[in-house]
């Protein structure tokens, strides 16, 4: 898709106290808009970019919601992650320079795009910028290492249910649980994410509602037992 750029006040964008701009003053943040080029529109389906390419970007998701997936040697398609309103996406490939995975969007959205290369600059410039960078790749780590407790559950309504929890937490950015979901991502990519089968997620949504857990319309869950669900979550087994 065309590479515009299109001119945005990053001070008040509603991520902003989430997002890079955060860790630099605010008489220098033109220094970073600079460097942005903000609202890039996707529809479904749309590439951020591909596996195997130069990496020279980072990209904020402003709304929607995008996917990561990697192609093996032998052509399977394995989804790595789902990417929500404030995350970051490419920052694992930026050490080696070209990008580890392919990132997608799986519903309409709005995404921020980062020159890595003068953000690099910027750091240097601003240490505050440093020590965010830090908590940023910190969370990232945190985020990976659950998606990894998570495959590492072997029944699969388990993984399904911690998923689920997971999901919570990250949608929910207010002080109190929020129990509605609306799952953004396809039922064929939540099988490929969690290493099952896609039927197999299916008798696994079966069975967390006859648990009486959650319910399910469409992609909208409602968590009514959420330590119910958690104590699935944590069962192998069941």
């Amino acid at each position: 898709m065309p590479d515009k750029k299109i001119t945005a006040d990053c001070s008040s964008c509603t991520l902003a106290k989430r997002c890079l701009p955060s860790g630099i003053p605010v008489t220098d943040l033109y220094r970073f808009t600079n460097i942005v080029s903000t609202n890039q529109t996707f529809s479904t389906g749309d590439v951020l970019f591909k596996q195997g390419v130069k990496a020279a970007n980072l990209y904020v998701v402003k709304t929607g919601a995008f996917k990561t997936q990697i192609i093996n040697q032998f052509g399977d398609a394995h989804v790595s992650g789902f990417y929500l309103s404030g995350d970051i996406i490419g920052l694992e490939s930026m050490a080696g320079g070209v990008t580890l995975n392919s990132s997608i969007a799986i519903e309409p959205s709005l995404a921020c795009k980062i020159s890595y290369r003068p953000l690099a600059l910027l750091r240097r410039e601003f240490p505050s910028l440093s020590d965010l960078a830090v908590k940023i790749y910190s969370q990232a780590l945190a985020t990976t290492q659950d998606t990894q407790n998570c495959l590492s559950i072997h029944s699969a309504p388990s993984r399904l249910a911690q998923f689920l929890i997971l999901f919570s937490q990250r949608t929910n950015q207010l002080s109190y649980q929020q129990s509605d979901l609306h799952l953004n991502m396809s039922r064929q990519d939540m099988a490929s994410h969690l290493g099952i089968a896609v039927e197999t997620v299916s008798r696994s949504f079966t069975k967390l509602i006859d648990s009486g857990c959650i319910t399910k319309t469409g992609r909208l869950i409602q968590i009514i037992d959420r330590t119910g669900l958690e104590k699935i979550a944590q069962c192998s087994s069941y």
